[in-house]
């Protein structure tokens, strides 16, 4: 018996045919709209950037918080590449190519960060959020311990959040602080969507899911992430907004 096993040597048919594929897609889109209704009544400034009124703080901190979060995902989720590699080459050739699209994306937001009046030494002396820091973390633990398909959960959670909600967003964000100064927001807007990043990240999943198991873990690993970014955004109200009012209140 040969004991190298880890190579992705036995080409297997993929688990889901593209009719099956599809229809699953569909069913894990309908959950993820879900997760998004309930976001939207639970979390906290969940719509803020909708809004005419731009609270600047809350801005610059967020823009700062989505640089850390794609420097410190990047380096997990190249990791990723190898654990991948391993179960399915297709999926790690599609995984690739899709990092190699997204991974000095943390450019665009500096230079919108940059022109919110914040400086690159100032953001190199922010720490991150404890709520980044888990999610870094929850990564390596998948890595490690159960396999990659939770990381390409999140990278299809988040993808198919941003070209669903991010036009309308960007569209309100143009009003309320002008073209001008989103331009890395609009540009990472364009690359989601016309590079079509869900479909992409959709068909590395298809290779990967080998069994009924993994789609219940597929929709396990997207609540458990939805949780850990709820996380954040209370995270980042409580410090910027909330600790504001009670200031205000105190004098």
């Amino acid at each position: 018996m040969n004991r190298c096993q880890n190579i992705g040597l036995v080409r297997q048919k993929p688990f889901l045919n593209p009719i099956a594929s599809a229809n699953l897609r569909q069913e894990i889109d309908k959950f993820i709209d879900l997760q998004i209704e309930k976001w939207q009544q639970t979390v906290p400034f969940a719509s803020h950037f909708e809004g005419e009124l731009i609270n600047q703080r809350y801005y610059q901190r967020h823009l700062i918080e989505t640089v850390w979060r794609i420097r410190l995902l990047r380096v997990v989720e190249s990791k990723a590449i190898a654990e991948i590699a391993k179960q399915s080459p297709e999926a790690a050739q599609i995984w690739a190519n899709y990092e190699m699209e997204e991974m000095l994306h943390d450019e665009l937001f500096i230079q919108d960060l940059e022109k919110a009046g914040v400086s690159r030494e100032q953001l190199l002396n922010t720490e991150p959020y404890l709520s980044t820091k888990l999610l870094v973390g929850f990564f390596s633990y998948l890595l490690d311990h159960e396999g990659p398909l939770g990381v390409l959960a999140y990278s299809y959670l988040v993808e198919y959040v941003n070209v669903k909600m991010e036009p309308k967003k960007i569209d309100a964000m143009t009003k309320s602080l002008g073209a001008d100064q989103i331009g890395g927001q609009i540009a990472h807007s364009y690359t989601d969507t016309n590079d079509d990043h869900p479909g992409e990240v959709w068909n590395a999943i298809r290779y990967i899911i080998k069994n009924e198991q993994d789609i219940a873990n597929l929709k396990k690993y997207l609540q458990e992430q939805q949780d850990i970014l709820a996380m954040y955004f209370r995270e980042i109200y409580a410090d910027i907004v909330d600790s504001a009012q009670k200031k205000s209140v105190a004098a």
